[in-house]
């Protein structure tokens, strides 16, 4: 690294022995002007300035901005550069390099008579992102900088400290203070400034030194001045996992923060990418889809933030830079709470009174789907959200699961019940969770099965709404979530399930921090497995009161439930809401799907096995016909298995593309078909007809078709073949208990799959 060399010349004495002496403008009769006191240095120098690493602002102008700490930390005196045009002051050059400089902080006392005061200035030599001050000693309630900035209104400099004592700081008035040395390009010496940063006039080629005199010591400014390197945030987004902040109600706007994969947390980092700008008040929920990244907020804005810019209800950025896209105040009429992608060119918000349509290509709020608002806002509100292959469903606080087909928006079940959350596991079932229970729910027939959990309770969702601690895992078919007392208070167990298995596991981890009068407890949604790992993060926070909050911490956990790493945030009241992974890959299409078939007759491909994503469920990723060149020589569809179904109608050849959507990144495939159906057979086909009878059915039922049946079966409300007893085309369902079934043919032509209702 380069270094910049002063040769210091001592001079004589500038001023009497009892003259009076302004610091920053301010006349100090304490400070008399002796040989022991730097006020007696004067320094020539000569800087080259295309030494300089590190330039804030822009502009044709240019100025050297150095601070000397003289604390024995190395290194010491450090250099920026300043840019501008027109008229610009020491005190713009301060503000803008903190500002930009997330390293850099500085104490000030604005409004003063003669303009700001500057009471204290430090770096972060350790790159903890660590800034912070300590007034008086008190570690309870730190000062954070915004901007860089700590603003006090008197001049109690003396009593700040640095919450890092591995920092540089330094900081005072009466038992120490900053001495201010400039030099303009007509200037043979630094001179010292009876004048603050406020009167100080910057000139095209200026110099402003801050030499730090502690303890009222004077020091000479170092030979050796080191050129600091360029502040560069956080800028990869893909390596490390995200915590959506709700903030502080009625002091902050709502936030996000990135653990990169080496364990360093970069704090909010929206807004370092978008000029301080926020999210809206309590921002309770986050998702990423395609290459986007939803942030939901009870709120537009939060009244009490002076700090940050709010961005409204929904704020849409950039999943891999973070750069603002778009910004709703107004999502609908209601305050947010969920949003769910339904296809690349569409999403789902859920909010306090009902399901809103979004439409992802034109970045605009739609209409409340049919059906899903109503029963008050904080009766009827939309909680979590999830999309299946062919459904999505969505629970809703007053009615249960709605589920709605994507396809036309339309609400076409409600399973009735109290849900807190609900997840899809990596088989593709769906599970929603009771206080203490926990409930499948068929994705076909919408019947459910109940598990009961034995001993523990849900950590309920709706008092103030969040996401909800209810996770699945990506790589295991099971499920997680943290346990309570009761509703409102929490326990200190993560409870595992088996999908498979259906086995509870109530002890599965304990929460750390248990010990001692206020204990740590999981907060917002708490709990989420990273799909990639299979590790369990879980954010904490400390119980009780007021100052308690300020204490968080983020814990992994790995697929065994040991603990494996524990992170201490910045004591702030974050609040987090809900822990968001990137989506880094494409879905996967194996080589087993052909890219030519031949076809005289029906023919079945099954999409599920053929298609993976390493960052999804493989269940979970949508299959569509994009289009078919030749719908009169093939028809293609794909049925509610994930089944491609192709049927000859006449000889011809179609090309059918066939997208693969997964959590909003997409890939096609073509398959080119070749049909091989004579001209009467395509006849045939057209007159064929496939239907039940009666339905409800009592005892006999009759399938009517011109196909040959191949086979036929009759599934239960948990997807178990009860009958396949087929006789002249006829099914004795008598021994049948009443209720909903679900019969499949599948004949030479095709697959059909029918809802049958047995009375």
């Amino acid at each position: 690294m380069k270094k910049f060399y002063l040769f210091i010349v001592l001079f004589l004495f500038a001023f009497f022995a009892n003259a009076q002496i302004k610091v920053q403008g301010v006349p100090r009769n304490d400070i008399q002007g002796t040989g022991s006191n730097q006020l007696n240095t004067t320094v020539t120098t000569t800087i080259n300035f295309s030494d300089i690493q590190y330039w804030v602002g822009s502009g044709t102008n240019e100025a050297a901005f150095v601070v000397q700490w003289n604390d024995s930390k190395n290194p010491d005196a450090l250099v920026w550069g300043f840019r501008w045009n027109g008229t610009a002051t020491g005190e713009d050059m301060l503000k803008a390099i903190a500002k930009a400089d997330h390293r850099f902080f500085t104490l000030l006392y604005p409004g003063t008579q003669f303009g700001t005061a500057i009471g204290g200035m430090g770096f972060d030599l350790n790159g903890q992102n660590s800034n912070a001050l300590y007034k008086s000693g008190n570690v309870t309630y730190p000062y954070y900088p915004v901007n860089g900035i700590v603003n006090t209104a008197a001049y109690d400099f003396d009593d700040y400290t640095a919450a890092d004592a591995s920092d540089h700081w330094g900081s005072g008035w009466y038992n120490s203070y900053w001495s201010y040395w400039v030099k303009d390009p007509t200037d043979a010496d630094f001179g010292y400034s009876g004048v603050g940063a406020t009167s100080r006039v910057l000139q095209n080629g200026s110099y402003d030194v801050w030499n730090f005199n502690a303890g009222m010591e004077s020091f000479p400014i170092s030979s050796t001045l080191t050129p600091v390197s360029p502040y560069v945030t956080a800028t990869n987004f893909t390596n490390g996992y995200f915590m959506v902040n709700e903030e502080w109600f009625g002091h902050t706007n709502g936030s996000v923060n990135f653990i990169d994969n080496n364990g360093q947390i970069n704090y909010r980092v929206y807004s370092n990418a978008n000029n301080n700008q926020a999210f809206g008040a309590t921002t309770q929920y986050g998702t990423i889809y395609g290459d986007k990244f939803y942030f939901i907020s009870k709120q537009a804005a939060d009244g009490g933030d002076t700090q940050y810019t709010p961005g409204g209800r929904l704020v849409v950025a950039n999943a891999q830079t973070m750069q603002k896209i778009a910004g709703f105040n107004n999502i609908g009429g209601g305050d947010g709470r969920s949003f769910v992608g339904v296809n690349e060119n569409k999403g789902y918000i859920g909010a306090s009174n009902g399901i809103f349509i979004f439409d992802i290509a034109n970045m605009q709020v739609g209409s409340l789907i049919t059906g899903t608002g109503g029963g008050g806002q904080y009766a009827g509100q939309i909680g979590n959200m999830v999309r299946s292959s062919k459904y999505v469903f969505a629970v809703k606080q007053s009615a249960g699961i709605l589920v709605i087909d994507p396809a036309t928006d339309t609400l076409v079940s409600t399973i009735p019940g109290a849900f807190h959350s609900i997840v899809q596991a990596k088989d593709g079932s769906i599970w929603a969770i009771q206080d203490q229970k926990v409930v499948n729910i068929n994705t076909t027939t919408f019947a459910t099965t109940p598990y009961n959990i034995p001993t523990t309770k849900y950590l309920g969702s709706w008092g103030a709404w969040n996401a909800g601690s209810f996770t699945a895992s990506s790589k295991q078919n099971v499920l997680y979530w943290n346990n309570s007392v009761n509703s409102f208070v929490s326990g200190a167990q993560i409870v595992k399930f088996d999908v498979t298995t259906k086995a509870f596991n109530e002890s599965f981890a304990t929460i750390p921090g248990q010990t001692g009068t206020y204990k740590q407890i999981p907060y917002g949604a708490a709990l989420r497995v990273n799909p990639i790992t299979d590790e369990l993060i879980l954010n904490t926070t400390e119980s009780g009161y007021g100052a308690h909050y300020q204490k968080n911490w983020i814990h992994t956990y790995d697929a065994t439930g040991t603990l494996t790493n524990t992170k201490t945030l910045n004591d702030y009241y974050w609040f987090p809401a809900v822990t968001v992974f990137p989506d880094n890959t494409l879905p996967t299409v194996s080589n087993t799907f052909p890219s030519q078939v031949s076809v005289n007759s029906a023919s079945v491909i099954d999409l599920k096995t053929i298609v993976s994503d390493e960052d999804n469920l493989s269940s979970a990723i949508v299959k569509s016909i994009k289009s078919n060149s030749n719908p009169a020589a093939v028809s293609a569809v794909i049925n509610g298995n994930d089944e491609l179904v192709l049927t000859p109608i006449a000889t011809g050849t179609a090309d059918i593309k066939i997208t693969f959507n997964s959590n909003g990144k997409v890939v096609e495939k073509t398959l080119t078909v070749n049909s091989t159906a004579s001209v009467l057979a395509t006849a045939e086909v057209k007159k064929i007809e496939f239907s039940i009878y009666p339905n409800p059915v009592t005892d006999i039922l009759t399938i009517k078709t011109q196909e040959k049946i191949l086979n036929v079966s009759v599934y239960d409300a948990s997807g178990k073949v009860v009958n396949t007893q087929l006789n002249n085309g006829q099914i004795n369902v008598s021994m049948l208990p009443n209720g909903v079934y679900i019969l499949k043919a599948v004949t030479d032509k095709a697959v059909y799959q029918q809802k049958l209702i047995k009375k």
